[in-house]
């Protein structure tokens, strides 16, 4: 079940989502509202989870993409039928700009024998259903998956690259240019000597990293995580006076807005 929520209105609308793929498949979600109808639609995608699966399906991935609007209440096919590629494994976490949605994600494939894999972007036009690959730059194509993330700052897609250990406190934020593939600029480094940073999970509306710190001194098996802004060239850190012991955040970006006005509250959509 997806719960589609307006904070400020304290509204919920809850929706099934029907075939979960389960085993050797994985589903993620997206979330986006169209520009044209103002209609909040959810895309729901099946990827394959291992190598050795992709190399054993012969066929399609039975509902690998499926579309659902508010306004009609139903889950149907996407207007475009160019589906994300079977070799394309999905991270969970997505950024929508600008009616795009966006994923990091992982091309597996096997040359000679042996399996390669590079990081990839994948995008979906909220308005026109249709999938991009966009490809990184050598430095992130080929960089660890699991130290990149993506998010949004001031309208702009951005890749977050975590270098080093954690003691090092070292990202590298590139900003994609005009949605063009490759064309992703380095715009500045965060870097925090004598702090231990988790992640960057997301950029104030100034433009400043919100950073995830991590305070152990307590001792081998306790800590105290903390959300703190941090101010790039001066690398002065403010704290939010957000913290827990023995806890992780996730922070996203949040836009006011008056969809599910008309909508009585936690209304379930029943297949």
């Amino acid at each position: 079940m997806a719960v589609l929520w307006n904070v400020s209105l304290r509204k919920a609308v809850a929706i099934d989502v029907p075939n979960v793929a389960y085993q050797k498949y994985r589903t993620i979600l997206g979330f986006g509202v169209c520009d044209e109808t103002c209609d909040p639609k959810i895309v729901k995608i099946i990827y394959i989870n291992s190598q050795r699966d992709i190399e054993s399906t012969s066929d399609s991935i039975p509902w690998q993409v499926e579309v659902f609007t508010l306004s009609t209440r139903a889950w149907r096919s996407p207007y475009s039928s160019n589906l994300p590629r079977k070799s394309i494994e999905f991270r969970l976490e997505q950024v929508f700009v600008d009616q795009f949605l966006y994923w990091c994600a992982t091309d597996r494939v096997t040359i000679d024998g042996g399996i390669q894999s590079y990081n990839v972007i994948i995008s979906f036009d909220i308005t026109s259903e249709k999938f991009r690959e966009i490809n990184l730059p050598d430095a992130l194509a080929h960089h660890q998956p699991y130290k990149l993330s993506i998010s949004k700052l001031k309208e702009s897609l951005v890749v977050v690259q975590s270098c080093g250990e954690i003691n090092d406190g070292v990202f590298r934020v590139w900003m994609m240019e005009d949605g063009v593939p490759k064309s992703f600029t380095k715009i500045f480094t965060v870097c925090t000597p004598g702090t231990k940073v988790l992640s960057v999970p997301e950029f104030r509306k100034s433009g400043e990293p919100i950073i995830q710190t991590v305070d152990d001194s307590c001792g081998a098996h306790e800590y105290v995580t903390s959300l703190s802004v941090c101010e790039p060239r001066s690398k002065l850190i403010s704290d939010l006076g957000i913290s827990g012991w023995l806890c992780s955040f996730s922070v996203y970006s949040y836009m006011e807005t008056l969809l599910l006005l008309d909508q009585p509250d936690l209304t379930t959509n029943d297949i």
